[in-house]
């Protein structure tokens, strides 16, 4: 079955999540996503693993619906292979530092030497321009740098959430971001850079709870399960087990009572 990006073609040089899974939706979508790895797989590919071949769940799950090759984009041959795939391609997502675009030879302006039209699709940790655009960072620095961690668990220790929400909610900006730029181009016949940043997605995930600090000093402290802002809203301990209760908003404590 097609979808809406059928015929468009997608190389992923990305890794762990916010660029691979970015790369992800679009192959839900349609299009044809080449996966390319270092020639030894990508670190990313045998974490946790649980395939035949070593792959782990992580790689399994943002990898689906892909093809899959690999080289070495430092070398003269891979240099040559990396090319001639740019001048097929409509997007090249990669989530990796500037410098190390630049190093392999994927940054905005040597791919749009190949394809004029390309649209690139970049992630980072902390985005650019600045003095920290070229630092990396996994999921956990945008869960401490927004304050999310600060206000999960009890205080003390601060938890960070198991779930990777601020790389898969990069993955999704991104996402959005590259149709956005695949219509524009349709209109103007122009590519473009979309780029994102795991500590931009986790302040605009938390933006409220900032803004409620920024005009009222709220100065909250982390409280658990416990709602902070509506109530009932936590989990509750009964005979036969545990129970989620969340009642958000008058209306909806009204229809609870």
């Amino acid at each position: 079955m097609g979808g809406v990006l059928a015929g468009m073609r997608v190389l992923d040089f990305g890794r762990y999540i916010a660029g691979p899974y970015c790369a992800t939706l679009l192959a839900e979508f349609g299009a044809e996503v080449i996966r390319v790895e270092r020639r030894a797989g990508s670190e990313d590919r045998f974490v946790a693993p649980v395939g035949s071949g070593g792959e782990g769940a992580l790689f399994l799950q943002v990898n689906r619906n892909k093809k899959c090759i690999t080289l070495d984009p430092m070398k003269p041959q891979g240099q040559e292979v990396m090319r001639r795939l740019v001048a097929t391609a409509d997007v090249v997502v990669a989530n990796l530092p500037p410098q190390t675009l630049r190093a392999m030879k994927l940054d905005y302006d040597s791919l749009k030497a190949i394809k004029p039209d390309i649209i690139l699709t970049t992630a980072t940790a902390f985005g650019g321009p600045g003095p920290w655009s070229d630092r990396v960072g996994f999921d956990g620095v945008g869960q401490v740098m927004s304050g999310s961690v600060y206000m999960t668990g009890s205080g003390d220790p601060p938890y960070r959430a198991a779930v990777n929400w601020v790389d898969f909610g990069t993955a999704l900006h991104c996402a959005f971001g590259t149709l956005a730029a695949l219509i524009e181009r349709g209109k103007s016949g122009r590519g473009q850079i979309v780029e994102g940043a795991l500590l931009a997605t986790a302040l605009s995930f938390t933006n409220a709870t900032l803004i409620e600090q920024a005009v009222i000093s709220a100065n909250r402290v982390p409280s658990g399960n416990l709602g902070q802002t509506a109530a009932p809203a936590d989990i509750y301990r009964t005979r036969d087990g545990w129970v989620l209760c969340q009642v958000t908003g008058h209306p909806l404590f009204i229809r609870w009572a």
